[in-house]
């Protein structure tokens, strides 16, 4: 059950984070402003943050195999209507609506959901493996593209891989996830580390771990999604090959899975606040490798970049999901999709907000820099959601 649910994150992911690729095509193409175009990543984000309550609603009512079957077939329809994308209203509207809503249905909220149900113990190791197929994703699915793009062109890339979507994602769900047990109403406050007065959604609105995992989670995206969305444009505008970019694209998805992995077992071991500390600091370290092409463009920065970035990338997600699962053990789909609001705004801001600064200020150095002062908040959002005699 973990494979199948590997494999539908890495595709599903895999999709969301190729958008940096066709991002650089979309320039050329059509001339668009960097700040328009990013605009469609963020309307992304908000839409899935919008609709993560909504999903999570859907998870704990109907089972999250049915809401990840029918955000198979939006993702896969909407990642192929994208090759028919003639205007920014129509970027906006197949990438940011229609292909948001897919990927929302079928990445971390029902699976999140999905891996509670199943492992009640062990949950930040379980998580962190299954939410590596985010970072396989990163790494097969970004090279791809852009292989697709060099050889056929951006239309056709988008076709297939929205084809293949359709193809394997849904027989995949289908036959290879199952609901497992839902969390019976007795299980409240019982699990260690539970909210003693209960798990229903307006008590856990009303608690501190509740807004400090928020803004955790919140704090993600503006810490990582400006420096992801742009760092091919980045890369490229100092001079290295698309090919090669998109390379090392994919390597720091490589190094995602062996960070969401080690990071997930480290919070098991060491502390969820503290493994999501230590994985900030990866993903700040790694931002200011790229930020040093502007001082020594060479092949080394971007490496180094991949390696301590990669580590980080998605890292905290399976950390999130573990505490708010622990935390909050009953209604967990609706209180987890409350939380992914947080992560709909930070990640609506920021890819913007990159390409904002770079029309302004004709660099991205800001924008950056900004990103890595958000490592540092978000880390203290960690340590503020942890319960009294922190079991986590």
């Amino acid at each position: 059950m973990v494979g199948a649910v590997w494999v539908t994150l890495a595709i599903a992911s895999g999709l969301y984070f190729s958008f940096p690729i066709f991002f650089v095509a979309l320039l050329d193409e059509f001339g668009w402003s960097r700040g328009a175009t990013a605009a469609a990543f963020s309307i992304s984000s908000v839409v899935q943050g919008v609709l993560s309550p909504v999903v999570g609603t859907l998870v704990d009512r109907l089972g999250p195999r049915r809401v990840m079957l029918g955000g198979a077939g939006v993702l896969g329809v909407g990642c192929a209507l994208s090759s028919r994308i003639d205007s920014l209203w129509s970027l906006y509207l197949i990438v940011g609506v229609v292909a948001a809503a897919g990927v929302c249905a079928v990445s971390w909220v029902p699976t999140g959901a999905l891996i509670a149900r199943w492992y009640p113990e062990g949950r930040g190791s379980a998580m962190g493996v299954a939410f590596s197929g985010m970072g396989a994703g990163v790494l097969t699915v970004g090279p791809l593209a852009q292989w697709l793009i060099a050889g056929f062109g951006w239309r056709a890339a988008y076709l297939v891989l929205g084809l293949g979507t359709l193809a394997v994602l849904l027989p995949l769900v289908w036959l290879g996830v199952h609901d497992g047990p839902a969390v019976p109403a007795s299980a409240r406050g019982t699990a260690p580390g539970a909210l003693k007065w209960g798990a229903e959604i307006g008590d856990a609105l009303r608690t501190r771990a509740f807004w400090a995992l928020f803004f955790a989670y919140l704090c993600t995206p503006l810490a990582v999604f400006s420096v992801v969305t742009h760092q091919v444009a980045f890369a490229v505008d100092h001079g290295f090959p698309r090919l090669f970019v998109a390379g090392i694209f994919g390597l720091t998805g490589l190094l995602s899975v062996v960070g969401r992995i080690g990071f997930g077992i480290a919070a098991d071991r060491i502390g969820r606040a503290t493994s999501a500390t230590i994985s900030y600091g990866c993903t700040a370290v790694g931002t200011l490798c790229l930020l040093g092409l502007e001082v020594w463009p060479h092949g080394a920065a971007l490496y180094a970049y991949a390696i301590f970035f990669g580590l980080g990338f998605g890292a905290r997600g399976p950390i999130i999901t573990a505490m708010a699962s622990q935390l909050f053990p009953a209604r967990f789909g609706a209180i987890y999709g409350l939380l992914s609001v947080g992560n709909g705004i930070g990640g609506g801001i920021a890819p913007w907000f990159g390409g904002f600064v770079h029309d302004l200020t004709g660099s991205y150095r800001i924008a950056f820099l900004i990103a890595v002062g958000f490592c540092a908040v978000g880390a203290t959002c960690f340590w503020l959601a942890r319960p009294p005699r922190d079991a986590l």
